[in-house]
């Protein structure tokens, strides 16, 4: 186990690098620039703001500038924002987009879960055709459609919830809902494929001739084999979901990641840009390693392949 995590650490960093490099070369060759919208500033205004952000250097030497002071836990100052650091706008909007994010992901794979260890023990045809009708209909819905629908019926037509920013708790519900449409999909199609996979194996029909009650074959032998594959998910959807979504926060108002993010990619502002790409880097290399790592623990056979 330890070989894995260091192997999983090392091209985790791998990564991090090339895309941080690949970003920073991408933003670069990308037409415009960060100031072209502001109004026309005499020549000499615009060489002396070049020259404090370091783009009159050549690429190499600006791409070595950066890399040091991401080395020195210093991701630069942000084009747009002048009053600001990349440091604070990212840690500010990270709390913000985790905080719905766990809510999202706890709902969304409780329910999923539910839902699915239902559809996969029912006999009812009927029930687990309505069931399965809507985890499909929910994996292939877009979340910025279900959030307009949510914000429509909910706070234009019946005024019962507010429909942007997070002033109140109420403000959470909207948006939450909305994300965990992804990890309730995902959870509940999975967890029903696998729980009917499981009841028919050799060993739960000896559990059930040694006259084992339904409920207690369900929990202890049925579910908790099924949720195994649930485990090797959770990483890239948490990830997904708790660095913010890009369509979510922009229609909810939420200043979170995804949000800034957008505004970033069209005001040029390469170094915003880059912290929070850092950012998504990070979680999803950390959620993959942990996965990995609680996997091994409920999976021998990965132990054993980690060994050899």
């Amino acid at each position: 186990m330890p070989s894995l995590i260091l192997r999983r650490f090392l091209t985790g960093l791998l990564t991090l690098f090339v895309v941080i490099s690949l970003t920073f070369l991408l933003l670069r060759l990308m037409p415009g620039g960060p100031f072209d919208q502001d109004r026309k500033l005499p020549p000499a205004i615009q060489a002396n703001i070049e020259a404090q952000y370091h783009l009159n250097e050549p690429l190499w030497k600006q791409y070595g500038i950066y890399i040091n002071g991401i080395l020195h836990g210093d991701l630069g100052p942000s084009f747009k924002y002048k009053s600001r650091s990349v440091s604070d706008i990212v840690s500010e909007a990270t709390l913000t987009s985790a905080k719905l994010g766990f809510l999202a992901l706890a709902i969304g794979v409780l329910l999923g879960t539910l839902l699915g260890t239902v559809a996969g023990l029912s006999r009812n045809r009927m029930v687990d055709g309505l069931l399965t009708l809507t985890g499909v209909a929910s994996i292939s819905t877009p979340l910025f459609i279900f959030g307009g629908f949510l914000v429509l019926l909910f706070s234009l037509n019946l005024n019962w919830l507010p429909a942007a920013t997070l002033e109140t708790p109420k403000h959470y519900i909207l948006p939450v809902l909305t994300l965990s449409l992804m990890p309730f999909s995902y959870a509940f199609l999975l967890v029903r494929t696998t729980v009917r996979e499981v009841r028919s194996q050799q060993y739960v029909l000896i559990k059930r001739s040694e006259g084992l009650s339904e409920g207690v074959i369900a929990v202890r032998h049925i579910l908790r084999n099924s949720l195994i594959p649930l485990v090797s998910i959770l990483g890239p959807i948490a990830a997904a979901i708790i660095t913010g979504s890009f369509a979510v926060e922009y229609i909810f108002a939420i200043p979170g990641l995804g949000k800034h993010f957008v505004t970033a990619v069209s005001n040029r502002d390469y170094t915003l840009v880059v912290g929070i790409t850092i950012i998504y880097g990070l979680t999803l290399i950390v959620f993959n390693t942990v996965t990995d790592i609680v996997y091994g623990f409920l999976d021998p056979r990965l132990r054993e392949e980690a060994k050899g």
